[in-house]
C-alpha cells in the first residue's frame, strides 16, 4: 500500500526468521490468504530479481489459485511468465492464450525462433506495460537467450556443411552476418554477445580471435538453462 519496496525484503526475511524458529507456516493460512500472500511474496521478489524464489512462490500462488479464478490467475502469470523465461521455460502458447496473455505471445515465439527483430519490436510496442508491472529490466534481458537461440540456430546450419571430424569450429563470419541482419550488429559487437553468452555459461566453447573461429564444446555446446549463470 505504500509503495514502498525495500520495506518488503525487511518484512519478509522476518516472516522466514520467524518461520524457522517457530511452528507456523505461510501455507498453514487459510489458501485465499496463503495465495495472496505468495503473489506478493513472489512480485516482491521479481523486484528484487530473486528469481528462483519469485518462480518458487508465483508457481505456489498459481498452483493454489482455482482455476475459476481467472482475474487473479491472470495476474499471478503476468510476473510468473517473465521469471520462467529468464530461467529457460518457455510457457505453452495455449496457456498464453487462455490467459489473455497476448503480450507475451510474439515474444516467446521470438525466442524459440531467435528472431532478434521481432523481440525488439515487440518489446519497444509493450514497453509501456511492462515499466508500468515493474518487469521491464527482465523482460530486456531475455535478449540473451533470444541471442542464444540465434547462435544455435547459426551452429545448426553451418554444422551441415562441416566433415564430422571438425563440426565443432565454425567460422566467425556466418555469425557476424547473421546478427548485423537481426540487430545492425559489427564484427566486435557479435564477439562480444558470443563472448557474453559463453561467460553465462549459455554457450560451451571458445573464441579465437587469430583465427576468426569459434570452437563449440563437442559435448554439450548448448547447456540447459538450469546451468546458466543468471
Amino acid at each position: 500500500k505504500l509503495g514502498q519496496i525495500s520495506q518488503g525484503s525487511f518484512l519478509l526475511n522476518a516472516l522466514n526468521q520467524s518461520q524457522s524458529r517457530e511452528d507456523f507456516r505461510v501455507t498453514d493460512l487459510p489458501k485465499a490468504i496463503a495465495v495472496t500472500f505468495f503473489f506478493y511474496w513472489g512480485k516482491q521478489s521479481v523486484f528484487t530479481h530473486n528469481l528462483k524464489e519469485a518462480d518458487d512462490k508465483l508457481s505456489w500462488a498459481f498452483e493454489h489459485c482455482p482455476p475459476t479464478h481467472r482475474v487473479n490467475r491472470r495476474k499471478i502469470l503476468l510476473y510468473l511468465v517473465p521469471c520462467k523465461l529468464r530461467l529457460g521455460v518457455l510457457p505453452r502458447q495455449d496457456l498464453l492464450k487462455s490467459n489473455d496473455l497476448y503480450i507475451f505471445t510474439d515474444i516467446v515465439q521470438s525466442i524459440r525462433e531467435g528472431n532478434v527483430q521481432v523481440f525488439n519490436r515487440k518489446m519497444e510496442e509493450h514497453a509501456a506495460d511492462f515499466i508500468k508491472m515493474g518487469t521491464f529490466l527482465i523482460m530486456m534481458k531475455l535478449k540473451f537467450t533470444v541471442m542464444r537461440s540465434l547462435v544455435k540456430g547459426v551452429h545448426r546450419e553451418v554444422r551441415k556443411s562441416l566433415p564430422k571430424n571438425a563440426d565443432h569450429k565454425m567460422d566467425l563470419t556466418p555469425f557476424e552476418q547473421v546478427f548485423d541482419w537481426q540487430d545492425a550488429c559489427d564484427p566486435d559487437e557479435t564477439a562480444c554477445m558470443i563472448s557474453s553468452l559463453i561467460y553465462q555459461n549459455a554457450v560451451k566453447g571458445y573464441l579465437s580471435h587469430e583465427h576468426r573461429k569459434i570452437v563449440f564444446a563437442k559435448d554439450t555446446p548448448f547447456p540447459a538453462p538450469s546451468a546458466w549463470r543468471i
